[in-house]
């Protein structure tokens, strides 16, 4: 058996990799947030103190402030997520689906409950809906660490049901 085929080694391998990228993230979106967050202050101030001397107008702030919120949301994301541990959850998977969130980059989610997370084509490979599943996953941007099929919990543990959850279409209605 070589180590690639380790799956304890695997895992291990992806939490690096995952916690790599939440840093990469930070590092792009974060110094991006602070100059827009320090021009949208800047023109602010620029408006209601200086009398428009350096250009300042209204619309700039807006502009500049929605950029400060967009990259604000995913550098706060990714730090919070950097200085958290993974956590563990399980549960059935009630819809499996994948999209290009771009032109090149495709991702493929997964609703756990009622938390929708991403991860990639490997991770997500063997996983349809009403799989009963264990994730491991950061909380603040929802991203997959690992996730593995599980045995579902039995009527006696804890309440739970003993089947999976019945769906009827994209609604994802309660049967």
């Amino acid at each position: 058996m070589s180590w690639q085929d380790d799956p304890e080694l695997q895992k291990q391998m992806r939490a690096r990799s995952v916690r790599g990228k939440l840093l990469r993230s930070a590092v792009i979106w974060g110094p991006l947030f602070l100059i827009t967050l320090a021009g949208t202050l800047f023109y602010t101030a620029d408006i209601l103190f200086m009398d428009r001397e350096y250009g300042g107008t209204w619309v700039l702030v807006t502009i500049v402030g929605i950029l400060a919120v967009l990259f604000g949301f995913q550098a706060v994301q990714s730090v919070l997520d950097f200085f958290d541990k993974p956590r563990t959850e399980s549960g059935y998977v009630t819809r499996r689906w994948a999209r290009s969130d771009s032109l090149v980059v495709r991702s493929h989610y997964m609703r756990l409950e009622r938390k929708i997370l991403r991860g990639d084509a490997y991770l997500l490979a063997g996983i349809k809906e009403g799989d009963y599943v264990e994730a491991t996953f950061y909380p603040h941007s929802a991203v997959l660490v690992w996730v593995d099929r599980a045995e579902p919990p039995t009527a006696g543990e804890g309440g739970a049901p003993s089947e999976a959850p019945q769906w009827d279409g994209p609604i994802q209605r309660n049967r």
